[in-house]
């Protein structure tokens, strides 16, 4: 559980960065980048929280669900951006 957790953090802080750096270049103010730490902190803390009661209760058919919404995600945004392209 505990290299899920460490996997999951890194994971958040690496987008959170990722989006801060971007509104650096923009010179968003502290304020938003604070904002934004803070959420995702408490995005974090709650999904892990509904993940670990969701997986308690449903255990390996919750694990695939949430594979599934992930890839059908990921499927839609990657052919959104292609769509946009050409």
């Amino acid at each position: 559980m505990l290299s899920v957790l460490l996997a999951t953090a890194v994971g958040t802080i690496l987008g959170a960065v990722a989006v801060r750096v971007s509104l650096a270049f923009l010179n968003a103010s502290i304020l938003v980048n604070a904002a934004i730490g803070i959420t995702s902190f408490f995005m974090s803390a709650g999904g892990m929280l509904v993940g670990h009661i969701v997986g308690e209760r449903f255990g390996r058919a919750a694990e695939l669900m949430a594979g599934i919404v992930l890839c059908a995600w990921a499927a839609m945004i990657h052919f959104q951006h292609h769509s946009a392209l050409g």
